[in-house]
């Protein structure tokens, strides 16, 4: 029965959390922008907005391997498997130290939530030209030198399926001219939640679960520029192995109905 609750509460939720995205983002333009105190940003982000949001969609969160990112205060690059737009909640809701997220350039094109994405030190991203975003990249290296840390889908955008796809070399590259670690982080069950070609939010059931799996980091202060395929195929497979291993442990849970 609840199940079947799920449709008309995933149409409600939808609206709701657009809605509900869209107040935040006037909140978090007057926190940024006036307060200019990041962990008050970032609790706004955290816990105002995303936990909220994962709560109403009937999603429920087990976090893996949070020891992976323990013990350290230098910045670091997360990157993480993309298949929906709720890998985002389910990243800052989860994810054990505060970061910014690399966004399309596109997105801070949208009033009020372009500026709050702005203030908030999220990577612009223009994947039609290489070169500006390697700009992009250069420049943040010393954000990263000052403890911060960033999140990028080394996929380029969201997947038509929960299949992990090929990885651009870019984010390697901004890996091992910082000299920092890659924590790799593996999402299972986000696809179900909102797959790329869906509109309505977690429809089929009325709670999923999504499994965040944080791999052990890798140093690519270890690689030479001229090694970037080598750390882009490591990290690669270490995600593929853990990738397919969740999703054969949710089952049809992890999927999408038809």
């Amino acid at each position: 029965m609840l199940d079947l609750l799920s449709y008309p509460r995933g149409i409600l939720v939808t609206f709701v959390g657009a809605l509900w995205t869209a107040v935040m983002s006037f909140v978090i333009v007057f926190v940024a922008g006036v307060i200019r105190h990041r962990r008050v940003v970032d609790f706004f982000i955290d816990y105002i907005w995303s936990h909220p949001l994962l709560l109403m969609s009937g999603v429920k969160v087990e976090r893996r391997g949070a020891e992976n990112v323990a013990g350290t205060p230098k910045g670091c690059l997360l990157l993480f498997n993309h298949s929906s737009h709720f890998d985002i909640p389910v990243l800052y809701a989860y994810f054990p130290r505060s970061f910014r997220f690399g966004a399309k350039i596109e997105l801070f094109k949208i009033p009020v939530f372009g500026w709050a994405m702005k203030l908030c030190g999220v990577l612009p991203i223009d994947r039609r030209n290489r070169n500006k975003v390697m700009k992009i990249y250069q420049d943040a290296i010393a954000r990263i030198d000052r403890g911060e840390c960033f999140a990028l889908a080394p996929e380029g955008t969201r997947q038509p399926a929960p299949k992990l796809g090929s990885f651009k070399r870019g984010p390697f590259e901004f890996a091992i001219n910082a000299g920092m670690d890659i924590v790799p982080v593996v999402l299972a069950g986000t696809y179900a939640v909102l797959p790329r070609s869906a509109v309505w939010v977690n429809q089929g059931r009325w709670t999923r679960k999504v499994i965040m799996q944080i791999l052990p980091r890798v140093s690519a202060a270890d690689y030479a520029l001229e090694q970037v395929d080598d750390l882009l195929n490591r990290v690669h497979e270490q995600m593929a192995v853990a990738h397919d291993r969740l999703y054969a442990e949710l089952g049809q849970q992890g999927v999408a109905p038809p």
